[in-house]
């Protein structure tokens, strides 16, 4: 017995044809391992590119940041340099005000001065009158003179002093006591704003030192101008790339171009369609079909139910299981969850319907009511309401708070498959195997119009978010497009080749739908138009299964579908 083939060892050659085909065998051999060679070095050199880009775009990142943070600086500063110029401006008017009027007292003082100097020296002319009666008592030496004639002397020796001494040369005197004080004032003030000069002389110091920091700032922002220019040429450079021919190359750039802070790319990524990219993110499991889907208000949380009586809640971006919810006797085909994301609530084939916290997988309550299965639900936008419908052909409403049937509808012919309730509150859709969809003002119960263009079986009825437009999704393999108000038909729908089993519409108006063809299709709801399918995926025993059921989030970016083998698959754009 020959020895076993290592991996890549060819048998040996047995005639001499074997031996030709054996060495055009190895030589294809060796161009495959070359060829897988090379594909290794361009993947890792594919990573090290991504791993520069990273940080370039990391660096571009903080580059902005702190071009914001100088921008606001450099404004402050403009600010407060404009208020120093305003007060220096303010504070030199005053100074010069100040000086003139300080020259002009001094030139005033200086006049006066003249005019009691000249009035001093004709006063000085009288004075040699009083040397004639002083001398004779500076000369006089009779001893006998009396005390008596000496006091009368001396009186009349004042009284001449007092009639020498001219009353003007006493004004003078004291108009030089007062320029003395006005003087003594105006070097005081003189003394102020000379401090104040001083004060605003650093205050312009310090003002030169923002100065100087605000050229630095203004240097360091045409950098970081230059780190712009060249982030929006990397932009541009990205945004062509959308259109190369290889899909790889437009998935990296799409990746890129996300992490980008310019508008620029914000607006490519808003005008481009990236669904082309949707690849099966994460598979998870059900023991058998899936009947239902739904995910929460923000994204975050996938519910399902199954033929296997349980209800799952799943962590969307990873697909772990959160919580497994076991109750129900029958098979799980309904699913709702709150406006506020808290509850979330179940139909079974066991006629019932069980409320249930989202978050923990609680169960809070049961309600009881239908007499068949209850096929849907739908929470009125307030959220203390709900409304069921069931294969008894009736629709009931629910007042949570209560636990209470507060009304039942009535109409359909049929078993009611789908709801839904307008964003307003105020209108109810019905859809059923009647192949009718039914119109009401749910605060009063009136039925407001009858849609019976389908042929077949209505198995999902949307809303869109501003109320306006239904859409509905048959077994005649139609989607078809109506006006809420007047239950115009607006668009047929035909690119489905088998029953549409689910209809959903997103936040910014896109629409998946799911078909019993195996495709998932993605449309422009505003357009009508579809924009991209995501084909069956094949396997060795053909395709995976029926698809009975889909839902696309609220922000348009993840798709989950279900399949009657029990798989769920998540379906978005990957990281790579």
């Amino acid at each position: 017995m020959a020895p076993p083939l290592m991996p890549g060892e060819l048998p040996p050659a047995n005639s001499p044809g074997d031996g030709t085909k054996l060495f055009w065998a190895r030589n294809v051999w060796a161009l495959v391992q070359e060829r897988d060679s090379a594909v290794k070095q361009l993947e890792w050199k594919l990573a090290d590119i991504e791993g520069q880009l990273s940080k370039v775009w990391e660096r571009l990142d903080r580059a902005g940041k702190e071009r914001i943070n100088t921008q606001e600086k450099v404004d402050r500063l403009l600010f407060e340099s404009e208020e120093f110029r305003q007060q220096r401006d303010r504070l030199e008017a005053e100074i010069n005000h100040e000086r003139q009027e300080r020259l002009a007292g001094y030139e005033e003082l200086e006049t006066r001065l003249n005019e009691v100097c000249s009035q001093l020296q004709q006063s000085n002319g009288d004075r040699p009158q009083i040397s004639q009666p002083l001398h004779p008592i500076q000369s006089s030496s009779n001893p006998m003179i009396e005390p008596q004639n000496l006091k009368e002397m001396l009186a009349n020796l004042h009284q001449e002093i007092a009639r020498l001494k001219p009353h003007q040369e006493r004004e003078a005197f004291q108009e030089i006591q007062e320029l003395k004080n006005q003087l003594n004032e105006s070097k005081s003030e003189q003394l102020k704003l000379t401090n104040k000069l001083v004060s605003e002389q650093k205050k312009s110091v310090a003002f030169q030192e923002k100065i100087k920091e605000l050229n630095a700032e203004i240097e360091a922002k045409t950098l970081n101008d230059g780190a712009v220019e060249f982030e929006l040429e990397m932009v541009n450079l990205l945004i062509s790339s959308l259109a190369d021919p290889s899909e790889s190359v437009q998935r990296w750039a799409y990746a890129l171009l996300k992490r980008s802070h310019l508008a620029k790319a914000k607006m490519a990524i808003e005008d481009y369609q990236p669904y082309r990219f949707f690849r099966c993110l994460q598979i998870v499991e059900h023991q058998k079909a899936v009947r239902t889907l739904a995910i929460d208000p923000n994204g975050n949380f996938l519910v399902s139910g199954s033929n296997d009586k349980t209800v799952k809640i799943w962590e969307i971006n990873t697909g772990n299981l959160i919580k497994t919810g076991i109750g129900h006797t029958g098979s799980a085909i309904a699913l709702a969850i709150s406006p506020n994301g808290e509850l979330f609530a179940s139909g079974s084939g066991d006629n019932t319907i069980k409320l249930w916290e989202l978050k923990t997988g609680k169960l809070c309550f049961t309600l009881r009511g239908h007499t068949g299965w209850v096929n849907a639900l739908a929470f009125h936008p307030k959220g203390n309401m709900l409304v069921s419908g069931g294969a008894d052909k009736t629709i009931a409403l629910w007042n949570l708070d209560t636990q209470e049937l507060i009304g039942t509808f009535y109409g359909h012919t049929s078993t009611v498959r789908s709801l839904s309730i307008s964003p307003q509150g105020n209108t109810l859709i019905s859809g059923g195997n009647d192949n009718m969809i039914k119109i009401r003002n749910l605060l009063t119960g009136e039925l407001l119009h009858t849609l019976t263009d389908h042929t077949g079986s209505v198995c999902s009825v949307a809303i869109s978010p501003d109320g306006n437009l239904l859409a509905s999704g048959s077994n005649d393999t139609t989607l078809r497009l109506w006006n809420v108000g007047t239950g115009k038909l607006l668009y047929t729908l035909a690119d489905h080749s088998s029953g549409v089993t689910s209809v959903s519409i997103s936040q910014n108006n896109m629409m998946a739908s799911s078909s019993d063809d195996g495709t998932i299709k993605i449309w422009d709801l505003e357009q009508a138009r579809p924009i991209h399918t995501i084909p069956p995926l094949k396997t060795t025993h053909g395709n995976e299964g029926y698809m009975l059921c889909s839902v696309i989030g609220p922000n348009g970016d993840k798709i989950v579908t279900g399949f009657d083998g029990g798989k769920i698959k998540i379906w978005g754009i990957g990281d790579h």
